[in-house]
């Protein structure tokens, strides 16, 4: 993949996009766009200045500026303007964790515990070869230390879950995601 986005142009010119996606780009797309959006939800909360509308409207706060016959929203905005902030940089969190979880090769083997050592041992079964149509031996993969290792899928399940949550912050605030 080769992305280059030049800057918003300063005149009613169109911004210079060039993007070229590779055929091994798309065989994990999701993992590859998680290389992208992971920094640049970095770089969004490190540099925000606004947060999404909802969010204030949310905790009791209007834009008292425009509500000049009620006073109460004046009392209220920085409070409620603080709130949602706090509640957006948490949104933000949840989706960064999720994109930088997406970026790692093998996050499941911490759910992976102890050493496993697997054999192939000769099956009594048969089974005739597609091609040449001979009954053939089978194998079956033997764990040799059953006792020696396990895998946590009650926690594996739980990081999955937390992964799509961020995830769908994602979708829910996609529009949202300027500066």
């Amino acid at each position: 993949m080769k992305v280059k986005i030049g800057p918003y142009p300063k005149k009613n010119s169109r911004r210079k996009i060039n993007v070229q996606i590779d055929g091994y780009d798309t065989w994990s797309f999701d993992h590859t766009l998680a290389h992208i959006i992971y920094p640049a939800l970095l770089q969004l909360k490190a540099t925000k200045h606004g947060i999404p509308s909802g969010l204030v409207e949310d905790v009791g706060g209007e834009d008292w500026s425009q509500q000049d016959s009620f006073d109460f929203y004046k009392d209220t905005h920085d409070e409620a303007w603080t709130k949602a902030s706090e509640r957006w940089d948490e949104v933000l969190d949840k989706m960064i964790w999720s994109f930088q979880q997406l970026t790692l090769d093998d996050y499941n083997s911490k759910y992976h515990h102890g050493d496993s050592e697997y054999d192939f041992v000769e099956s009594p079964k048969l089974f005739p070869n597609p091609v040449t149509g001979k009954m053939e031996k089978t194998f079956q993969m033997v764990d040799k230390n059953p006792d020696d290792h396990f895998f946590d899928a009650d926690g594996l399940f739980l990081h999955e879950e937390r992964i799509q949550e961020g995830l769908e912050l994602f979708g829910k605030y996609y529009r949202s995601l300027w500066d």
